[in-house]
């Protein structure tokens, strides 16, 4: 298994005096980088019987807590990043890298918008030739859910809790841009500097940026599992809600105990329910993902069931209608209008995407391919005497709800 080293640097934003594009709130474009030291006398570690606890000032406006469960196989690491000194005239934007002995040959796989991960290669296009005139900014790609590399043997994942910027620059070595405070308008319509700041009194400071980020090692071909199971969680959480109590009067709130599903039935490992939603004729709109890709995972990217009677038995199913992704039209009717492009260099025998079959009225099953999401309005029999909550349900705790 690889050993991992995490460092912080940061790189100096271009400032466009020489009448070159300057760095700033839509251009990234570095000017050098530098690497931030840490001093090893600002380590404190805490043990538990839950985690173990790892405190670290990287310098006085980083400071970081990396913990490790000791039920889970990954860490998680919180950071605080900021107000960033420009003292020295100097824009800066800051980044952490997670470096690994990992021979990634130049490739790496980001998300896209939490769903595909696409296969990046460095300094590289599939579909033109690049001329490679900013091997930083031109290697950099949105990261909404995760990123990873791996090898021949084992595979780096990192997940993160909002949307930032990523790469690989190096080899073995994934980079997540923290934060940024810089000192040029870029030109791009803002008409300002990314220089924002907040006062109290007459004492204004740089915005200071907290979050998280989880990262794990995996043997080749088993990162897929934590990366879609546990990034279902971090990417899309269940909302805690709250009561307020007058004064010193308690709230008469009684805890509901209700469920709609089997007691002895869960959705599939590689299902997620995206949106159960009553709407005002009545009737329930339910989204249902396949959370894997073709070939991601040996044993979940297949074509997977979902019975609608045991996610609804306490209610008779009278009718189920496939509609659009958007719920707006039939399936049925949205195709029979769909476009059908022919692109050059494209082949006839080129296999068709897996898609689910239609739902049998009488089993009411539902069929989900990889990464297919489909959406249905359910009638049920009698008018519901508990409201349906709409929701977005986490892969992990779907079962419970």
């Amino acid at each position: 298994m690889s050993s991992v080293k995490q460092s912080y640097s940061y790189y100096a934003g271009f400032d466009g005096t020489t009448g070159l594009q300057a760095s700033g709130a839509y251009v990234f474009r570095p000017n050098g980088t530098y690497p931030i030291g840490s001093q090893k006398q600002n380590i404190t570690v805490l043990k538990g019987t839950i985690y173990d606890e790892v405190h670290q000032k990287i310098n006085p406006w980083i400071y970081q807590v990396t913990r490790v469960y000791k039920n889970k196989e990954h860490a998680e690491v919180e950071f605080t990043v900021g107000p960033i000194p420009i003292e020295d005239g100097v824009g800066k934007e800051i980044v952490t890298q997670i470096t690994t002995t990992i021979k990634s040959d130049k490739t790496f796989y980001s998300d896209s918008n939490g769903r595909d991960f696409i296969k990046r290669i460095r300094d590289y296009r599939a579909d033109w030739d690049l001329e490679v005139n900013q091997p930083i900014a031109g290697n950099y790609y949105p990261i909404n859910l995760g990123i990873y590399l791996k090898d021949e043997k084992s595979e780096l994942s990192v997940l993160v809790d909002r949307s930032v910027g990523g790469s690989s620059i190096v080899d073995g070595q994934l980079e997540l841009m923290l934060h940024r405070r810089l000192l040029y308008d870029d030109g791009k319509g803002v008409a300002e500097a990314l220089n924002e700041t907040v006062c109290v009194g007459n004492d204004c400071r740089g915005l200071a940026v907290q979050g998280k980020y989880y990262v794990r090692i995996d043997p080749l071909g088993e990162g897929a599992k934590w990366r879609r199971s546990y990034g279902q969680e971090i990417y899309s959480p269940l909302l805690l809600a709250f009561t307020e109590q007058d004064g010193n009067k308690g709230t008469n709130f009684q805890v509901s105990k209700f469920s709609g599903m089997d007691p002895t039935y869960s959705l599939p490992d590689n299902v997620v329910l995206l949106t159960l939603q009553e709407l005002e004729d009545g009737n329930v709109l339910l989204r249902l993902a396949h959370l894997y890709e073709i070939g991601e995972d040996k044993d979940l990217s297949v074509i997977t069931r979902v019975e609608l009677k045991k996610l609804f038995t306490k209610r008779k199913i009278t009718k189920v209608s496939e509609m659009s992704l958007s719920a707006n039209q039939g399936r049925e009717e949205m195709e029979k209008k769909r476009l059908v492009w022919k692109v050059e260099g494209s082949k006839n025998d080129e296999p068709a995407v897996p898609r689910g079959g239609p739902v049998d009225p009488q089993k009411m099953v539902v069929e989900l391919a990889p990464m297919e999401i489909r959406t249905f309005i359910v009638t049920l029999g009698k008018a519901i005497s508990r409201r349906l909550v709409n929701s977005d349900i986490s892969l992990q705790r779907s079962s419970s709800s």
